[in-house]
């Protein structure tokens, strides 16, 4: 089944982004043209991955070269961000969930060493929507994709992945950690297509 990258259809506003780059839906921050979208849902499933296409963390101004980038004309940051975290919060990679401030990072490798541990700085497992003022938390407008995971299975964060629901939970930080171990609930090396009949599996 070919990937289908998550795209924003919106109206931007005005930009300084430097040539060849593309404004987020906010106009104040950059990305290479090729991401097709910058930042927003779906970001890390874009050509270009996370590093490329999600803005969630990105401080650097473009007149130093590096993208994604913040417009050098951003002296204040947008107030009506489509993934604007809660106060007290910062956005995972993704720019979809958001953690304590004190965690440094949201989510990825190493987030249950950081200040409040797993259950404060790590994401795989987040469910709570941010409205509810639960940290860590899911934005409140990040629209999960639409899945067909067979019957007895969960779906991973992205959405094109699934897992026996013995696991609990998807693949992730720690998902050699859930019952039935990283052959069944890690999906980094996952071949076998879900039309198939075989978990784990690809949509």
């Amino acid at each position: 089944i070919a990937t289908e990258y998550p795209t924003e259809e919106v109206t931007l506003p005005p930009s300084n982004c430097p040539t060849g780059t593309i404004p987020d839906a906010s106009g104040e921050k950059c990305c290479v043209e090729s991401c097709g979208s910058c930042g927003g849902f779906g970001c890390n499933l874009r050509p270009g991955g996370q590093w490329a296409c999600c803005t969630g963390s990105v401080t650097a101004l473009c007149s130093t070269g590096t993208l994604p980038c913040v417009a050098d004309d951003v002296t204040e940051p947008p107030t009506d961000a489509p993934t604007e975290c809660p106060s007290g919060s910062i956005p995972d990679g993704y720019d979809e969930k958001c953690c304590a401030e004190t965690c440094g990072t949201c989510g990825g490798f190493g987030c249950d060493t950081r200040p409040g541990g797993a259950a404060a700085c790590c994401t795989s497992t987040v469910t709570a929507l941010c409205s509810t003022n639960v940290l860590p938390c899911v934005l409140d407008d990040i629209v999960n994709p639409p899945t067909e995971c067979p019957a007895n299975s969960v779906v991973d964060g992205t959405g094109t992945k699934c897992c026996p629901d013995f696991c609990g939970a998807c693949g992730g930080f720690g998902c050699h950690l859930f019952p039935g171990g990283a052959y069944n609930c890690c999906t980094s090396s996952i071949t076998a297509m879900c039309s198939d009949d075989v978990l784990p599996c690809s949509l």
